[in-house]
């Protein structure tokens, strides 16, 4: 059996998980947000004290990776090992070792086998930041959304501000310049607007204003 992809790429915060879960609800797709992978690998590698430098160690981890999506109360939830690890993705810790362990090229294979093989069970919308240039170039649909980093930063500081009311917007939008630095930069799968993807600047637009824009798109064919 066929299945469709939409991948949608970008920086952080620049809408992709709530535009892609949006935008999949409206297709009644299947909706994963990639970035949430590479996270719960990083709370299994925090969680059994594994150092960065053990490369052998760290890949285990994701080769072994026992994960499940499920969606509640409108939003899509992660659980690693049975257990909703969802509201600790975003921590300080975990965002301090992804970029470097997505960094990792044996880390970032095991990934592709794992996304195509999540990808190619349904109909899905899949976002992450190499998923239209590295895991389906061929989607018929491919986005990439993007917002000025100022906008961005305050998404995330409004998001961690409620977990974390000790939290400064400057550092908030250092460490997201620093992600995009190395995202952009890393030598495996940089960061990149995918050869044939729609860009959408969601600076200025509402969630639905975003996946209206992408349905518009999706309805004309790209033509």
């Amino acid at each position: 059996m066929s299945t469709d992809i939409i991948t949608i790429d970008g920086p952080t915060s620049s809408g992709k998980n709530s535009v892609g879960f949006l935008l999949a609800q409206k297709l009644n797709f299947q909706y994963v947000d990639t970035g949430m992978i590479y996270r719960a690998g990083c709370v299994a590698i925090l969680k059994n004290n594994i150092p960065l430098s053990d490369k052998d160690k760290v890949l285990e981890i994701y080769k072994s990776l026992n994960i499940e999506f499920k969606s509640e109360d409108s939003e899509r939830r992660l659980f690693l090992d049975g257990e909703d690890v969802t509201d600790i993705l975003h921590s300080a810790q975990v965002t301090k070792i992804v970029p470097i362990v997505a960094a990792i090229p044996e880390v970032r294979e095991v990934m592709k086998g794992l996304q195509r093989k999540i990808g190619l069970k349904e109909n899905m919308v899949m976002s992450g930041r190499d998923i239209g240039s590295e895991i389906f170039p061929d989607a018929k649909y491919k986005f990439f959304l993007t917002a000025d980093p100022e906008v961005r930063a305050k998404r995330r500081f409004e998001q961690l501000a409620k977990k974390d009311p000790g939290v400064k917007f400057e550092d908030v939008l250092k460490d997201m310049l620093d992600r995009d630095e190395k995202d952009t930069n890393r030598k495996v799968s940089p960061l990149r607007v995918p050869k044939g993807a729609k860009l959408i600047d969601t600076t200025n637009l509402s969630v639905e204003e975003s996946v209206d824009k992408m349905l518009s798109y999706m309805t004309q064919s790209f033509k």
